[in-house]
Parts: C-alpha cells; structure tokens; sequence
C-alpha cells in the first residue's frame, strides 16, 4: 500500500487497504489442510467482493440520476469521474447480476 499510494498513508481507507492485502496474503500462504478458517475467509473474501460490486453499481445508478454527486448542467467540460467511473459502476453491477443469474441457472 504504501508504494502503490503513498499519498493516502495514515488514513482509513489506508489502514483498510493494507488489512485487505494482508488478509490475502495470509489466504496465500496459508499451508494447512482446508479447514473452517480457511472456508471462513474464502465466503468472506466472495461475498464481500459481490457486496461491494453491488453498492458500487447502486452508487453508479444513484450518481448517474443525479442523487448524489455535484451536477452542475453550465459547465461545459467534465471530469473523467463524471464520465467514466459511474459508467464502470453500472457495467459491473450488470456483470455481477448476469453472473449470478448464469451461476443460477447451471446450478
């Protein structure tokens, strides 16, 4: 974390960072035979992603109906954050419910 983004050392989203990236080191290498820890950390680290994934596509939809966010319709020039990122939010909020709705049908 602190190479990849050294200006946010010492904030939450740091601290939550490295505690992410240490957790999956930890899953990594990991050498016991599978066991409840390990089956603890995999439904989390699975479900947590499509969690996130699913307030990421809320936010992309709330921002792109402009719920939140700072609209102002006199500027003529946009930011890539106005443009892109709620783009991405709703691409990938339809890739995890086409994915669940796949996995679904070929259970």
């Amino acid at each position: 974390m602190h190479f990849a983004a050294p200006e946010m050392f010492g904030s939450t989203e740091y601290y939550v960072g490295a505690g992410i990236c240490a957790l999956i080191a930890m899953v990594i290498t990991w050498r016991d035979p599978p066991g409840m820890l390990d089956n603890v950390l995999l439904f989390l680290f699975k479900w947590g992603i499509v969690a996130s994934g699913l307030v990421f596509f809320i936010w992309g939809i709330g921002y792109k109906l402009e719920f939140w966010g700072e609209h102002n319709p006199d500027v003529v020039f946009s930011s890539a954050f106005d443009t892109i990122l709620p783009n991405l939010a709703v691409l990938s909020g339809v890739l995890l419910l086409v994915s669940g709705w796949v996995y679904w049908r070929l259970r």
